[in-house]
């Protein structure tokens, strides 16, 4: 793909993915989506590229190990580093306002292997080609419903949310992101959490507070940071790029 810097964002197909992918192709970024049916996302990337944008698909299943590995190798293959990756693939299964006792043992398994073991095999993965990158980014994109100060916070916007098995998915990313960036503190490369805060995509609904462009910015932000910037934080949209507690 050229000279550009790269980037793969997984669950690049629509919503919140395509748009951080459309963002970072706007910054000059030659970008990979990781996309579960390469035929169906055909029509997005040549929507990026109707922009002027670099792009191409990569066939991944967050919650199939194997696809993981085949996406893996594919993109060996393609490049011989990555310059930012945005860990976005996500699912929500249970129902909202399930309390913990009523919780589908199905639901918790399906929703930590597509939001976080997923994600584990995928950090685990590509994180030798983001090593290979001058300034690597890597990026897990979380939730404010992901802070266990905020679930327990009476006066947090999240106190009143009840999803568990997300909720409990999104907490146990984060420690994934404070412990890659331990493992990489001392290399140019960063390691932060992003969530996108309550947008208007299929997950959040129209009745969202904030466009998808504004859940994109503190994702996108993260994964172009400088070398001043900051590993092993949380941040989030709803506070306009501001930190958020564990």
């Amino acid at each position: 793909m050229g000279s550009k810097k790269i980037a793969f964002v997984t669950g690049g197909a629509r919503g919140l993915g395509f748009e951080i992918a459309r963002k970072l192709g706007q910054k000059g970024y030659s970008v990979f989506i990781g996309v579960r049916n390469t035929d169906t996302a055909e029509e997005k990337v040549e929507s990026l590229k109707g922009e002027g944008i670099e792009a191409s698909s990569i066939e991944l299943d967050v919650g199939d190990e194997t696809s993981i590995e085949r996406a893996i190798k594919e993109m060996n293959k393609k490049v011989s580093h990555l310059d930012a990756f945005v860990n976005n693939a996500g699912t929500f299964e249970e129902e909202w306002g399930t309390m913990p006792s009523d919780l589908s043992p199905k639901d918790l398994r399906r929703t930590f292997d597509v939001n976080f073991f997923g994600p584990f095999l995928l950090l685990r993965g590509v994180t030798p080609l983001i090593k290979k990158s001058d300034a690597g980014r890597i990026v897990n994109i979380s939730s404010d419903m992901g802070s266990l100060e905020g679930i327990n916070d009476p006066d947090s916007i999240v106190y009143n949310v009840m999803g568990p098995a997300y909720q409990a998915s999104k907490v146990a990313l984060n420690s994934l992101t404070a412990l890659f960036a331990k493992e990489l503190k001392d290399t140019p490369c960063k390691v932060n959490s992003a969530s996108p805060g309550w947008c208007r995509t299929d997950m959040g609904t129209e009745d969202a507070p904030l466009s998808v462009e504004q859940g994109a910015d503190t994702p996108v932000w993260l994964a172009t940071l400088d070398k001043d910037g900051p590993t092993g934080k949380f941040f989030s949209s709803t506070r306009s790029r501001g930190a958020m507690e564990w």
